[in-house]
């Protein structure tokens, strides 16, 4: 009986994780800049609005999961679905670029508590097998943010933007009706605590390499010469490259259950590094695109193993993960940044370098430990 009652747990984690990204992802991708460019906002206060809600997850991922050891998940995952129920409305009371700056930092709140949350669920749930089940959130989570370009896109064509905001509206409500289906797990601290682990710094760190590299590929995709003037063909690399990580990550979760977590870590980050080789000195398309799928596979074997990697190595589980995700956005905002001050050829040489140095400095700091 306690077995099902996990599964339909894990069933109504799915769902939630699948709505909460889609509606967070319409809300932002084409919707954000078309918006803001329709309040007449510039391209520099385009960009300053669009990081707003990145800049609120490095702060607030490691106090969600913190907030989670300390009153328990569901509390947390109630007041992020609240967030994405609420959120979308506030877009309608934009009328500059601080009030939307403001919205999109409130809007960040949600992701940022419902992803180390959920994971922390999942890890609490599932002792065992945390790494296949952490891989299938992960993928409906994908899904969601695959599919909600094209609909949102679609919905701004046809009937404008009102209808994707209180669609976005729509999506966070049901979200926050399925946390009242989840368990309360948690609760392991009785005090505020945190003692820094510097492999779990370690672990953040080759999270922040791949992230570094996910954000440098996905802005930078559309400017290389064999597809400049081919928006259709890096836009289908691009959703290529997410359905091949959906697909993937229940398998490297499973994988990194039976056979450890440090082989497939290893295999991961060692892809993310021949990717970003190929993409520094690609040459053709069919490296552009060879790189692309290298990436895939490599972000799907290493990110299935660093997170569980993490719940195991820290009672606080919340915290760790948490403190994960904080370290997983510096990476990802500064990816772009990276690349737009040194070039292709240097920025994606410089990341690879960069994951493959944590990589080495983390397998020596394991074998000290031992």
């Amino acid at each position: 009986m306690k077995m099902k009652k996990h599964e339909n747990a894990l069933f109504v984690l799915l769902l939630a994780g699948f709505f909460a990204i889609l509606g967070s992802t319409m809300s932002k991708s084409p919707t954000l800049p078309l918006y803001a460019q329709s309040l007449g906002l510039g391209k520099e206060e385009i960009g300053l609005v669009a990081a707003a809600s990145t800049v609120t997850g490095i702060i607030v991922n490691f106090s969600s999961g913190l907030l989670s050891d300390l009153y328990g998940r569901r509390k947390l995952l109630k007041i992020s679905g609240f967030v994405f129920l609420s959120a979308p409305l506030l877009y309608f009371l934009a009328n500059d670029a601080l009030t939307l700056a403001l919205i999109r930092v409130y809007y960040g709140i949600a992701t940022a508590i419902f992803v180390p949350v959920s994971l922390a669920l999942v890890s609490d749930l599932y002792p065992d097998r945390k790494g296949t089940f952490m891989g299938f959130l992960s993928s409906a989570t994908l899904v969601g943010r695959a599919l909600a370009p094209l609909l949102a896109g679609s919905i701004i064509y046809l009937l404008g933007f009102s209808v994707v905001f209180i669609l976005c509206s729509l999506t966070g409500l049901v979200v926050f009706i399925l946390t009242f289906k989840l368990p309360d797990t948690g609760k392991e601290l009785q005090r505020f605590e945190f003692s820094f682990s510097r492999e779990i710094f370690l672990i953040g760190l080759l999270d922040a390499a791949v992230y570094m590299a996910y954000q440098g590929i996905e802005t930078f995709l559309p400017l290389f010469y064999y597809l400049q003037g081919r928006a259709w063909l890096s836009g289908l690399i691009l959703t290529v490259e997410i359905s091949i990580m959906a697909a993937l990550k229940p398998y490297a979760g499973y994988l990194s259950d039976r056979i450890g977590r440090i082989k497939p870590i290893i295999a991961g980050m060692g892809l993310v590094g021949l990717a970003m080789l190929l993409l520094a000195f690609s040459s053709s398309l069919f490296l552009i695109v060879l790189g692309a799928v290298a990436f895939s596979v490599g972000a799907s074997l290493s990110e299935a193993s660093t997170k569980p990697l993490a719940a195991e190595i820290s009672r606080l589980r919340g915290t760790a993960l948490g403190f994960l995700e904080s370290i997983k956005d510096i990476g990802q905002a500064l990816g772009p940044v990276i690349i737009g001050f040194l070039g292709f050829r240097i920025g994606f040489l410089g990341i690879g370098l960069f994951g493959l140095s944590i990589l080495t400095l983390f397998l020596i700091y394991r074998h000290s430990s031992k």
